[in-house]
Formats: C-alpha cells, structure tokens, sequence
C-alpha cells in the first residue's frame, strides 16, 4: 500500500509575484460584515448577474421597471379619474371617462403580462447564473494547489462555496430584479407624495429604518449558523454518501453497520435543526419588532390623514391620492426593504463563494508567471534531480520527506519501495508537479519546476495512483480523459487499451468503447477491480507521457496479470522514464534502480542484488515477504 499520510494544514508556500498568500485568501474573513460594506457586496452581485447572463438581466430589469412605471402611471390615471368624478356637482357620464378607463386597464394589462413574463425570466436568469458559478467553483477546485485538499478548513470553505453557488445566484438574482422593480416605483409614488403630502413620506421612511435593522442583523444570524455547521453538513453528506453508494454496501450490510452510521447522520442533523430553531425565534423577534414599528408610523400617518380631512385642511381628492400613494409606497418600501435584505444576506453567503473564487484567480496568475524555462521542462527531460528535498504537512511538526536527494536518468525503470508511511506517494507527488516542496528543489534538466507553467509540466506526467479514479462514462473516454483533443483517434485508444490488457474486454461489451462503464447510469456496464485497473493503465499508456509513475500498478491483479503489466511497463519504458510504487519485491527485482524510503529518508538505492548483498533495509523487508511466500531464502553474508 502506498503512503497514507493525509495531514491537514494551509499551503506552505508563497506566491513571489504578489505579496497575499493563497492561504490568506482561503483564510476566512475576519472583517466585521456591516451595513456600511453593503454598497460593495451589491455591487460585486451586479456584476456576478451581469457575467452571467447580461441580456437576461437587461430584459429582465426592463420588464420589472415597465411593471413599477406603469404602477405610479395607474395611480396618476387614477387621481384624474377621482379629480373628475369630485370636480362638478354632477359626476360625468361613463362615455366621458372612456379614455382613462381604457388607460387604467391598458396599464393594468401592462403590469399583469410585465408580471408573467418577469416570472419566466428569472427562472431563465436564475439557472443562467447557477450555471456560471457552478463553472466557477469547479475551476476553482481543479486550481488550487493539490495539499490544500488534505486541509479541513479547504473542504469547509468548499463546501459553502459549491452550496452557494447552487441556491445564492437565484436569491441574488431575485433581490436584483425586486430592486428594479421596486425602486422606480418607490421613486415615482414617492415623488408624488412629497409634493403633496412630505410629512407622510417622512413617516414611511422613519418607520422603514428599524426593519432595515432587523434585516441586518437577521441575515447576520442565518449566516453565523451556516457557517458554524459548515462541518456538521460535510459530515451529513459523507454519511449519507456512503450509505447510498454501492461502493460501500457490502461492508455495511455485512457489518450491519447501517443503524450506527444513520444514528450518527441524523444527530448531525438534530443539532443543526436545533440551533435553526434558536436562530428562527430571534429573527422572529426582530422582525415582529421591526413591523410593529413600521406599521405604528403607517397607522399614525393613517390619522394625521384623517385629521387634515376632517379640518378641512385636505380635499377629498387628495386625499384619495394620499391614501392610496401611502398604501402603495408602504407596500412598496416593504418589497424594496425585502429586496435589499435578500441581498444583503445572498451577499454574505456569495463573499464565501467569491473569496473562494478569487483563489483560483491567483492561483493562476502565479502559473501563467512562469519562466522562459517552462517550454524547455515541457519537452521532456535527460535527467531528474531532487536536490535536498523536504516537505513538511503544515499541520504536521515532523517531515514527511527529509533531505532526499537523488537523481532519475532518461528512460530508467526506478522501484520506490518503503513500509507504510515511508514518504513514498508524498515523494511520487513531489516529482509529479502535483506538490511544492517545504525546501530543496526538483529540476528537470537543471530547471526548477516549481518555476515553469504547471500545466506543461504535468502534461510531461502521467500518474496512476493506487486509489485511481473510476470514471461513469463510456470506455472511450475513461482512457482519452485529460486528451480532449485525441478524444477521437480511435487507433490511438485501442492500441493504449491493448498495451494494457484491456482491448478484449471491452471489445466485448455491448457497445464496445462505446459503452459507460459501471453501474450508475442506463446500459452501463460494471468492471472487476482488475479490469478497471486495466483502464487505468491504458489511460497512462494513451498520455504518452515521457515520465511515467505508477503507484501499485498491480494492486488488483492476479500474480499472471501482474507479470503481463510489467512486462509491458518494460516494453513502455523504451524511451520514457517510468517509477512505480510496490510492495512486492517480486515487481521490484525487475527495476533498473530500486530506492528504499525509511520515515521519510533515502536510505538506499542500487539494484536488487545489490541491495540484498548490503543486508540492510531492503533486504529485510524482501526476506519477511519472501519467507511469508514460501521461497526459498539465501541469506547472503555480513557486506563488505
């Protein structure tokens, strides 16, 4: 089995081009989320919809103010329709108010069809924008240096970006759109009531502030409580993966494990739900007391109205308009709040998905930085060198790999052997491109590629790992994944299939490479665990890499499997420089150079006889395993 050391900690290493770390941006914000930051988080929203879908949103913002306009329109026709109806002792005929009539309902018509296709918009609007963070996140994710995966607080932060980005855009989308329909409205009544009746404008706005607090603090609150079960949520999500996935099952039906694991989802859940409660009542509360507040005022501008009239300080007229402005502008204010709020709240939750976002953008400013060297480490190598290597998980005060140096030639077959926890996935990551070491450096052909464009360097590289990925999609594309533009070379895929065994199989299936393996999805078909790992291989075949690494490449393997692949590893380093990792001593004997790892140290290389001629490490562990097979065991004498 290959190292398993999975310690969790921030990124190490600093990006030279700009003075803010990748972990500083991964770092949560420890400003304090106030009202007066609201400006710059609607502003970043704005921007986020207007990305997204910038027609939608201008059609969109068109319906809604169409709708607010031809709102304060009706209230003017409707003023005319009271002025004309109060102006003689006679009330006109119904001819003579034709024209406003069929205005009111022209209008009326407007908002109605306004309203329904507004409606259909934003749903349009809404899975646009859903859509576009979505692709954000996953760019984000595949960005990111890989040690930040065995980090906690990654998979925290993570989390709320890759929900956010589900359920946040159409929130944002829908407080967008409620403030562009609201606030020409707003500005339209509001208007009309100033220059008619200001104080009653004053009271409304009076009455609004305390709700604006409690919107404030509410959203405050709901965010506090999602970022505080960030990890509960995780754990629900493990849980319930792993009692729903076929994976898994025989295990747990086997151990009749089942009852544990939901007892331990649904307390997850419990405590949530509790502490959901909690926050429920005192956003209730704040609400409560923020409504009673604005509708004290509404109710006491309701009198003063009264009052003006009876004095006779008012007509009637007017104050049918007033009333009905009042009405309509409390309204109003209430949508406009409700839409602020929403967004207010959508926007904290999306400075979690942006915060998250924006590493991805450093991330790859620092690659696109690199060197003039980057297009001569991408044409291959003559020689590897780790020039005293080191590299420490950052939760961890112990080295994972310590002063390992060490030089790979050209078309060398190199064995990595080394008990559990030796270093030896860390190291194989380290040469891969895929970690950055603590200190010390790896060159290809004397050129750091820690300096050169990531991407070139890792398209050099191609890496099964033990725990290889499984791919629900067609045959195909398991062994072309990462080659999108070899997708369709339909020799090169057979002839990396048959490399790697895998050619008869899947010629079998019903369809051929073109049927999706395993069981997930309609007319898939499942694979054994050898025959998946075939897939793998052929996968590293069809890269065409100039440096091959292979991590317990025969895991899964039968022992006449198992020869057939290092022979053809043999044949596959013609050209190429393959390491593979293994604990079978059987598959190391064959290697050009064996390196031995001991907690983390280079502790010895050569060949097989020469190693077994020292009687060291190596030729230990080879002894115990030999001795567990039955083979015959020639100790050789004291070295030297």
């Amino acid at each position: 089995m290959s190292d398993t050391r999975a310690p969790s900690g921030p990124e190490s290493n600093q990006s030279k081009r700009r003075p803010v770390t990748l972990d500083e941006i991964l770092r949560p914000s420890q400003s304090h989320r106030d009202l007066r930051r609201l400006p710059a988080l609607l502003r970043r929203a704005f921007e986020l919809v207007w990305r997204a879908a910038r027609w939608q949103l201008v059609v969109s913002g068109a319906l809604q103010i169409a709708g607010g306009l031809s709102l304060a329109a009706q209230l003017l026709v409707v003023r005319r329709l009271l002025d004309r109806l109060l102006a003689g002792a006679t009330a006109p005929a119904l001819g003579e108010l034709a024209i406003e009539l069929m205005l009111f309902s022209l209008l009326f018509l407007i908002v109605w069809v306004a309203g329904i296709a507004r409606t259909e918009q934003q749903r349009l609007l809404g899975q646009l924008v859903e859509r576009y963070t979505t692709r954000q996140v996953m760019d984000a994710t595949t960005a990111v240096p890989l040690v930040r995966y065995d980090d906690p607080e990654f998979y925290d932060r993570l989390q709320r970006a890759r929900v956010n980005a589900n359920t946040r855009p159409v929130q944002i989308v829908d407080g967008v759109l409620g403030l562009l329909q609201t606030v020409p409205a707003v500005l339209a009544v509001g208007a009309g009531l100033i220059l008619t009746q200001p104080f009653l404008f004053a009271l409304l706005i009076m009455g609004s502030i305390p709700a604006v607090f409690a919107s404030r603090v509410g959203s405050r609150l709901i965010h506090r409580h999602q970022v505080k079960h960030t990890p509960g949520d995780r754990l629900r999500m493990y849980l319930y993966m792993i009692l729903t996935r076929k994976d898994e099952a025989h295990e747990i039906r086997a151990f009749d494990s089942s009852a544990f694991l939901r007892g331990k989802h649904d307390a997850a859940f419990d405590d949530k739900i509790d502490d959901l409660r909690r926050v429920i009542r005192k956003r209730f509360i704040l609400s409560f007391v923020g409504g009673a507040v604005s509708v004290a005022m509404i109710s006491f501008a309701l009198a003063l109205l009264i009052i003006l009239v009876r004095t006779g300080r008012l007509d009637l007229a007017s104050a049918g308009v007033a009333l009905g402005a009042l009405l309509i502008l409390s309204q109003r204010l209430r949508g406009l709040l409700g839409s602020v709020g929403t967004l207010y709240e959508g926007s904290l939750f999306l400075e979690d998905f942006t915060s998250f976002v924006d590493a991805h953008s450093r991330t790859e400013d620092v690659e696109a930085s690199g060197s003039d060297h980057s297009s001569r480490a991408a044409n291959g190598f003559q020689e590897i060198e780790l020039d005293r290597v080191e590299f420490t998980y950052p939760s961890r005060s112990d080295p994972s790999l310590q002063d390992v140096s060490m030089r790979i030639r050209h078309g060398e077959v190199i064995a990595l052997v080394g008990e559990n926890g030796s270093g030896k996935t860390t190291l194989a990551k380290l040469l891969a491109g895929l970690y950055t070491p603590s200190s010390g450096r790896v060159l290809w052909d004397g050129v750091d590629i820690t300096k050169c464009d990531g991407s070139l360097v890792r398209d050099r590289v191609a890496v099964i790992f033990q725990d290889y990925v499984r791919y629900f999609l067609n045959a195909r594309e398991n062994i072309a994944v990462g080659q999108e533009k070899r997708m369709l070379d339909e020799a090169a895929i057979v002839e990396a299939a048959r490399r790697a065994g895998a050619h008869e199989f899947l010629s079998a299936l019903p369809n051929g490479y073109d049927t999706i393996l395993g069981p997930a999805f309609a007319g898939g078909s499942d694979l054994s665990g050898g025959q998946w790992q075939r897939i793998a291989l052929a996968r590293a075949h069809f890269r065409n890499a100039p440096l091959l690494i292979l991590d317990e490449p025969t895991a899964s393997l039968d022992p006449r499997g198992e020869y057939q692949v290092f022979e053809q590893v043999r044949r596959l380093a013609r050209g190429r420089t393959v390491l593979f990792i293994s604990h079978r001593f059987s598959s190391a004997r064959s290697a050009d150079r064996i390196l031995v790892l001991d907690e983390g140290r280079l502790v010895e290389e050569g060949s097989h006889e020469d190693l077994i001629a020292r009687n060291s490490l190596y030729a230990e562990l080879f002894t115990l395993q030999a001795r567990a097979y039955g083979e015959p065991i020639r100790r050789p004498g004291p070295a030297g």
